[in-house]
């Protein structure tokens, strides 16, 4: 099947990213930075490559003068391969049945080349737009953007506002984000020989009695209805040494998503108070807060209004919506960026074997990409 340019183009581009292996933790986004640098130069933009870390660069491409400015971001870093490719190998892009396989064809090397094309589109119809463009291939999403986003922010990156391809499905886009607290519960108990309960503590049962009580009584009534409720995960329990005693110790981990109208002081003080009350002479806890993040939404702003009005000038359905789970959207909100997420694929195969993303929804959100940023700095 004969394929147009920009078709060629998207597929070039991402198997030549699919093919550098950038897998966190190490990441190795040194190795396609040079290949990045020079796309971007092909476009007679300004690069930057800034790394925190000798192997984990972010290259951050700029064109144009205007005061208005909008940053495009996605990443380079993948998961681990993981077991059960069938189609190819992780490293090796295959083109089977208009799609692009391999780890990172949508998260996030797929996109990027969505993000590259959609920019040099723009440039060419528009080579004295009103504004400023920064195209940013970033480092350390799939961990904790301690070498990528955070990094960035912190050297006093800045931008009006951002669109991170990096989330969200092709039909819609986030502009909110839950906020994520993750807990660690270690319970202390007394071991004994398990025929013998009188005089034993059990670590472990004392452990789900609390985490039951939790998953219960852990709710709020009030917070903004565009997000769902609370939710709890208990993600890890250890405890206990062998069938005939009593454990002394175990621990749990919880993962704890709450929406926006509650802050993580309140859910934090809220388990404390939980715990206090489940605590006496025979259960003992002491709790450890490993990661938290506030809530956000990016409010009225002329990035959605100009996406929505994107979509709707190529008769592609979109829906606004809030989302359980971070991305660094919120980094670059919080930052003073408001940013919104979408992502050229109407399957996300993300983190799976055999991952892969559509030819054909590569080109629609070329289109997308191309009238929101129209729209965007026409917008007065």
């Amino acid at each position: 099947m004969k394929r147009s340019l920009l078709q060629q183009g998207l597929i070039d581009i991402t198997s030549k990213l699919i093919a550098f292996n950038t897998v966190t933790p190490f990441g190795n986004e040194t190795t396609c930075a040079p290949y990045i640098s020079k796309l971007l130069k092909e476009l007679n933009m300004k690069v930057k490559v800034l790394a925190k870390k000798k192997n984990r660069a972010n290259v951050i491409g700029e064109i144009g003068s205007g005061k208005k400015s909008l940053v495009i971001a996605c990443h380079m870093d993948t998961v681990e391969f993981g077991k059960g490719w069938k189609i190819t190998d992780p490293l090796k892009p295959a083109i089977k049945n208009g799609r692009i396989y391999g780890r990172g064809a949508v998260d996030d090397k797929g996109p990027f080349a969505v993000a590259y094309c959609a920019v040099k589109k723009f440039i060419q119809k528009h080579p004295a737009f009103d504004g400023k463009i920064y195209l940013v291939a970033m480092a350390d999403e799939e961990d904790d953007n301690i070498y990528g986003a955070k990094f960035l922010l912190q050297k006093g990156f800045k931008a009006d506002a951002g669109l991170m391809i990096d989330g969200g499905y092709l039909n819609s886009f986030d502009y909110g984000e839950k906020g994520c607290i993750q807990i660690k519960i270690e319970s202390f108990g007394k071991q004994e020989h398990s025929g013998l309960q009188e005089h034993g503590q059990n670590a472990v049962e004392n452990l789900i009695d609390l985490i039951s009580i939790l998953k219960n009584d852990l709710k709020f009534e009030k917070f903004d209805k565009r997000f769902t409720p609370l939710h709890l995960n208990t993600s890890l329990i250890t405890g206990g040494e062998m069938a005939n005693s009593i454990p002394a110790y175990a621990f749990g981990q919880m993962d704890i998503r709450f929406p926006l109208g509650i802050s993580s002081k309140e859910v934090i003080g809220k388990i404390e108070m939980l715990v206090k009350s489940t605590s006496g002479t025979n259960k003992k806890f002491k709790i450890s807060i490993l990661y938290a993040t506030e809530p956000h939404v990016v409010e009225s702003h002329e990035l959605i209004t100009s996406f929505k009005k994107a979509a709707k000038m190529i008769n592609l359905p979109m829906k606004a919506i809030t989302i359980g789970g971070n991305s660094v959207a919120k980094e670059f909100t919080q930052a003073g960026i408001p940013s919104i997420v979408h992502v050229p694929a109407s399957v996300y195969t993300a983190h799976e074997p055999d991952e892969y993303i559509s030819i054909k929804e590569m080109g629609t959100s070329v289109k997308l990409y191309v009238a929101f940023f129209e729209k965007y700095f026409t917008t007065k």
